[in-house]
């Protein structure tokens, strides 16, 4: 893991001042959306959120959303996702926020991706994990939540951002399995361009 603190910091300040009090003023509840890339296959794709959450003291959760927007005629599954954070966090599935048969993985071997931190998997498995007709389908979206321990000082001041860090690669990457021609695919996914992020975030938080 990375230590991207001072990054996170960087990069708030070069936001407009009305987005940076959206994110940061409010640091205990900020979001990021993020929609997939092109997959490795062509076959996968996603849009996602990620919800962060301080509880105060030493605690903090995390809510990933995922929703399968792959073509219907050719189905899919998402099976398992990763995604790269900031160092020195304790971070794991909470009982209420994982699926039936999805697994809390750490550092997870993804290629030819390379190395995520962290995410979950079916069968806390990134390549297999038995059937996968458990992961996420077409149309559906799934929504998972971490417990997050740490520093206090340093829990207070993360964002969203600082759980899909891109600073040393893709921050995040989600795998799907079952497609009808009997393919799979790995897919990365990316943050909007930081220009993009004082009119994203600020229609986020007007709509929750």
């Amino acid at each position: 893991m990375k230590d991207t603190r001072g990054m996170a910091t960087a990069r708030t300040m070069g936001f407009a001042a009305i987005a940076a009090a959206a994110l940061v003023a409010a640091a205990d509840g900020s979001v990021v959306v993020f929609d997939s890339n092109q997959g490795l296959e062509g076959l996968g794709s996603y849009t996602g959120e990620m919800e962060w959450n301080y509880l105060g003291s030493n605690a903090g959760t995390l809510r990933v959303s995922l929703t399968n927007t792959s073509p219907a005629d050719n189905g899919g599954y998402l099976t398992g996702f990763a995604f790269n954070t900031v160092y020195d966090l304790q971070i794991k599935v909470a009982d209420n926020g994982a699926r039936a048969g999805w697994i809390g993985i750490a550092d997870v071997h993804a290629p030819p991706l390379g190395m995520f931190d962290l995410g979950a998997a079916r069968g806390g498995d990134w390549l297999g994990g038995g059937s996968p007709l458990a992961g996420i389908g077409v149309g559906q979206t799934f929504d998972f939540v971490f417990d997050v321990r740490g520093d206090p000082t340093l829990l207070a001041s993360l964002i969203a951002h600082d759980f899909f860090d891109e600073s040393d690669g893709w921050g995040f990457a989600a795998r799907f399995r079952g497609f009808e021609d009997g393919g799979s695919d790995k897919v990365t996914a990316s943050l909007p361009a930081p220009g993009a992020l004082p009119a994203l975030a600020l229609g986020t938080f007007a709509s929750r």
